[in-house]
Order: structure tokens, then C-alpha cells, then sequence
């Protein structure tokens, strides 16, 4: 396949040159984005069918996904074998936070494209759209947060630990291990202090609610989580 022949694949928001050879191996969506391995396709029926057949609904996770991506250490994104060493996730600032979240680990340049370039979480308006989504979902573990975050992080550890959730919704979650290297975006791009700074603001009392309903050892714990977490925000 030529280079042009490539290029016109893809939507024009895509950084193909900057694309990893990885995610150029997985299925264009019909409106030209590279799907995610770890996306639901649906057939005509609105029934889930094998990948690459149908249409992506990006807004669903393939459960079964979670478990395969964990057992075989598989990139969350691309699908593809990864180091056993270390662990990128995509996470936003709360999941900086608290360290916890309801999605496995990828290879870093994929997660890195994935915070890049995922119209959600590069596009701090765009809010999610519920419209027409398929029934009989089971939502995330835990308790998620459907807000869109206005900036997300690579969080890279070598450690991290799945946990079935005591409370909320059941499932698997996966508390991280603290980091070797934390990239944050906004945009597209590397984020600023102020972009990290105020999508903690606006979303810190969401966690505070749930720590309050737990007692004061709970409140306590998160505040000195928040603290932790403010050594990995961006300088400027």
C-alpha cells in the first residue's frame, strides 16, 4: 500500500506520520479512525460481532478484553504483546489521584497516541455522547466519572495491582504503582500546570463526596493522596 493510499485511510484529525506501526496494523473505523483493539464492534443486528466486521462503537469496552489484555499482558490499545516491565495507562487527573483505574495498561508510544489524538479525551468540550448506545451494557467498575477531564497523563510504573471493588459498580479495577515517568496533554498536546490544575479543581469534589460517605479516615487518606499526586503535575 502506497504512503497516499495510507494517508487517505485515515481522518484528517489522525497523525498518521506520527502513528505507531502498531496501531497502523489495527481496523479504520468508517469514518477513518484507527479502532482500538479493545473496542465492541456491532453487526447490523446491533449485536457484538468479531472485530474489524461492522461497525466500532467506541464508546464500549469488549469486557472479555480486560482479563485477555491482563492474563496475557497484552497492549490495552493495540492488542499486541507488551514489556512485562513496565505499564502505561491512561488515566485523568482523579485516577491521579486515588492511583486507581478500570483500564488495563498499554505500550507507551500507543498510549501516548491514544492521549494525543482520541477526539474525547483530546477535545476538553466534547462530552460524551449517550445517544443510541447499545443495552445491556455493564458500566465500569468502581464508581466512573463520565465528565470529559480537559487533560489526561501517561502514568508509566512498574507496578501496579487488579482488585475487585468493595463498593460501586462490580468488576475489576487496578491500583497503580507510582511512577516512573508521567507525560500529561491537553489538546493534543503536552498539557499546562494551569490545564492539570484546574481539571483537579473541578473534579476533586467528586472524589471527596465518596471518601465523606466512607468516614474521616477516608477523607484523610485522600487528601494525602491529592498531596502525593501534586509532585507529578507539569512546572509550567
Amino acid at each position: 500500500m502506497s504512503e497516499q493510499t495510507t494517508l487517505s485511510r485515515y481522518n484528517k484529525s489522525v497523525d498518521v506520520l506520527n502513528m505507531p506501526a502498531r496501531i497502523k496494523q489495527l481496523p479504520v473505523s468508517p469514518l477513518g479512525w484507527p479502532t482500538p483493539w479493545f473496542v465492541t464492534w456491532f453487526d447490523r443486528d446491533g449485536k457484538p460481532c468479531e472485530d474489524g466486521v461492522g461497525i466500532p462503537d467506541f464508546r464500549v469496552v469488549n469486557p472479555d478484553k480486560i482479563m485477555t489484555a491482563v492474563k496475557k499482558n497484552l497492549c490495552w490499545v493495540c492488542g499486541q504483546p507488551k514489556s512485562a516491565a513496565f505499564h502505561a495507562f491512561v488515566i485523568g487527573p482523579m485516577c491521579a489521584v486515588n492511583r486507581v483505574i478500570s483500564e488495563p495498561s498499554g505500550h507507551r508510544d500507543c498510549q501516548i497516541f491514544s492521549a494525543r489524538i482520541c477526539p474525547f479525551l483530546s477535545r476538553p468540550n466534547m462530552v460524551r455522547n449517550e445517544k443510541g448506545m447499545p443495552g445491556g451494557l455493564k458500566e465500569p467498575a468502581g464508581f466512573g466519572l463520565k465528565r470529559n477531564p480537559g487533560a489526561v497523563c501517561v502514568w508509566i510504573t512498574k507496578s501496579f495491582r487488579p482488585f475487585n471493588p468493595v463498593r460501586g459498580q462490580p468488576g475489576i479495577l487496578f491500583s497503580l504503582g507510582l511512577p516512573v515517568e508521567v507525560l500529561w496533554f491537553a489538546e493534543g498536546k503536552r498539557a499546562t500546570r494551569k490545564q492539570v490544575l484546574d481539571s483537579i479543581e473541578s473534579g476533586f469534589p467528586a472524589l471527596e463526596k465518596l471518601a465523606r460517605e466512607e468516614g474521616h479516615q477516608a477523607l484523610r487518606a485522600l487528601a494525602t493522596q491529592r498531596e502525593v499526586a501534586m509532585q507529578f503535575i507539569p512546572d509550567a
